[in-house]
């Protein structure tokens, strides 16, 4: 969504933190609500006659007082969109919030985007008939003893996920009564609630992306953003706490994720695979009550995370953190300054701290990650306070200070570190059998070779000791189901290559094999071969498996860089291999270092050099 589309929404925001001070929070966003305060008051006043009411009165006020700054969007082209959403009978409720947030992700749908906020357009009826069916499900549901009022309010009581238009989406729970009442009925039975149930949950009809009405949507990618608001929208319906928590960068690899943190009562350990698999230097939930804002100095850019009020820092919630402090200096006059991390090519913001003197001081940071401290000029670019620094597992830090007066020589084959799928590729072509026939059916035919150990993901050569002529050859796959191949050419006796038409069953895999694009691949799923359409002897078979195309390939042109401050970064030299490695001299010790691929790719990651290994 355009910046634009949040100008207002959030100018008012950075007033309200600062009224907040001196006024009641309540009384500001009554204040800001304008000729809707009475619809507002009218949910006041409805929870005031009765002291039993005295819990849905604080909510009402929970939810009007951190009401500023929520809103849905419009446009000509989502109202368009909304229409044709509506005449669509079959979608489940929670599929059909989920495609209601989707325009605001597409540049095509926010032209000319009015927010709608809730402050100035919410009814009174609409307010007291959400709050007394979340009381109802908090009053009602097994699963949700022990669940305490802050609680409640933050992780069940919202009336929204995103920016998606109101309506009384919690009725619809009735499409779900049947999964609800035999929860009620085994509650007991259950060792952890909620997990169960969201196993249950999962196998119902989920969205796809097809049952839109808007075919120019068919291409949108259902990441793990759209998903995560899907499973919000489908547990808070039936009664499951819930919110969406999200690692803004991670710190080894490119990439963010978002998913849905659910609240049980009986296991509350908060885990997810991809904090654990992929370094996460922050972790963030996304509330509906406001956070802390940060105000800065006249004229001083923050960057779009931080201005965002509506998320509060949790990673100490998932794993063992350090504060960091560091020096601030003298020159740098900011209120704010940052920590970053390598994603995508690039330094990205995901801490921020107030200066106080020549200090600043960030709190519950990721460890084993590398940081740049960084601040930012009126202009949003971005300059260095230091060198990078490592935070080691055990909370210690080092400084990468590039040490230009003693030089180390280092061997590098990639220039992203390896994945399991490239152990499954290369592993997908153990045993994979090579034979030469003189008959295109191979009834009768000679092996020339197996691959017997698993191969790397490089280009390798299969030598072939043999002064048989054979018209056909052929791959079969060995016990794996399918075989999975990049490149494969085949040379002769004067190590010239020889061609062929592709023959066998996986025939068309071999337009992709032979060319000599790494990220392109073939499958062979029985076998493909080649007629030479005359008997040759063939002397070596070269081939290439499936994978990530970040490894060192001839043809290709590389740049190792190492990080100098105050200057960033710095060239060590452009190279285009003849092998599958780059040998470099002359790299300063105790440095920061990056590998570019100038020719091809986006997966491309730093790394120090120590002990003669790649970290």
């Amino acid at each position: 969504m355009k910046n634009s589309a949040y100008l207002f929404p959030m100018m008012f925001l950075l007033l309200f933190c600062g009224c907040t001070r001196q006024q009641g929070q309540l009384e500001v966003a009554l204040e800001y609500s304008g000729q809707n305060r009475k619809e507002l008051e009218k949910v006041l006043t409805h929870y005031s006659h009765c002291q039993s009411d005295s819990l849905k009165l604080e909510a009402a006020r929970f939810l009007i007082s951190n009401m500023p700054g929520h809103c849905t969007y419009t446009s000509p082209a989502i109202e368009k969109y909304y229409a044709a959403l509506d005449s669509v009978q079959d979608l489940l409720p929670p599929v059909r919030k989920l495609f209601q947030n989707i325009p605001f992700d597409r540049p095509e749908y926010t032209v000319g985007l009015q927010a709608k906020e809730d402050i100035k357009l919410i009814t009174a009826e609409y307010l007291i008939h959400h709050i007394d069916l979340a009381f109802r499900q908090w009053e009602t549901l097994p699963w949700l003893e022990g669940l305490d009022f802050a609680q409640f309010k933050e992780y069940l009581l919202p009336y929204r996920v995103a920016y998606e238009p109101l309506d009384y989406w919690l009725d619809s729970v009735e499409f779900y009564r049947n999964i609800l009442q035999n929860s009620i009925e085994n509650y007991e039975d259950c060792r952890y609630f909620t997990h169960y149930m969201q196993h249950k949950l999962r196998y119902l009809p989920g969205p796809r992306i097809e049952q839109n009405p808007d075919t120019r949507l068919h291409d949108y990618k259902m990441d793990c953003i759209p998903n995560s608001r899907y499973l919000m929208f489908l547990q808070r319906l039936v009664g499951i706490p819930s919110a969406i928590d999200f690692i803004p960068h991670f710190a080894n690899r490119n990439g963010r994720h978002y998913w849905t943190m659910t609240l049980d009562m009986k296991y509350n350990t908060l885990q997810v695979f991809q904090a654990n698999m992929y370094r996460a230097p922050k972790i963030f939930r996304q509330t509906y009550s406001h956070n802390p804002c940060i105000i800065p100095a006249r004229n001083e850019y923050v960057p779009s995370l931080f201005r965002n009020p509506f998320f509060r820092d949790v990673t100490r919630e998932y794993m063992p953190v350090t504060d960091i402090k560091i020096d601030i200096p003298w020159n740098v006059k900011n209120k704010y300054v940052y920590l970053a991390v390598f994603n995508d090519l690039q330094w990205k913001p995901v801490a921020c701290a107030r200066v106080s003197g020549s200090k600043a001081v960030f709190q519950d940071m990721g460890r084993d990650i590398v940081y740049l401290p960084v601040y930012y000029d009126e202009n949003e670019t971005m300059y260095p306070l230091d060198f990078p620094f490592i935070v080691w597992e055990n909370g210690e830090t080092e400084r990468l200070n590039a040490d230009k007066n003693q030089f180390e020589s280092i061997c590098l084959t990639r220039k992203y570190p390896s994945n399991s799928m490239n152990d499954y590729w290369n592993t997908s072509l153990m045993g994979l059998r090579i034979e030469v026939s003189d008959d295109k059916n191979f009834n009768e035919a000679d092996t020339i070779a197996i691959i017997q150990k698993r191969p790397l993901s490089k280009y390798q050569d299969i030598l072939i000791d043999t002064i048989v002529r054979k018209r056909y050859c052929r791959l079969i796959k060995g016990s794996r189901d399918y075989a999975y191949l990049a490149h494969l050419s085949f040379y002769d006796k004067d190590g010239q290559k020889i061609e062929g038409k592709a023959i066998g069953p996986d025939s068309t895999a071999f337009q992709e094999i032979s060319s000599d694009d790494p990220v392109r691949f073939g499958t062979i799923r029985q076998w493909m071969g080649l007629d030479f359409e005359k008997p040759v002897c063939l002397s070596r078979i070269r081939y290439l498996p499936r994978n990530d195309a970040n490894g060192i390939f001839p043809g290709n042109e590389y740049e190792l860089f190492y990080y100098d401050f105050p200057g960033g970064w710095k060239s060590l030299g452009i190279q285009n291999p003849i092998k599958d490695e780059l040998d470099y001299t002359d790299v300063p010790s105790n440095a920061l270092l990056w590998l570019r691929n100038l020719t091809t790719g986006q997966e491309e990651r730093i790394f120090t050099y120590r002990n003669g290994g790649i970290i």
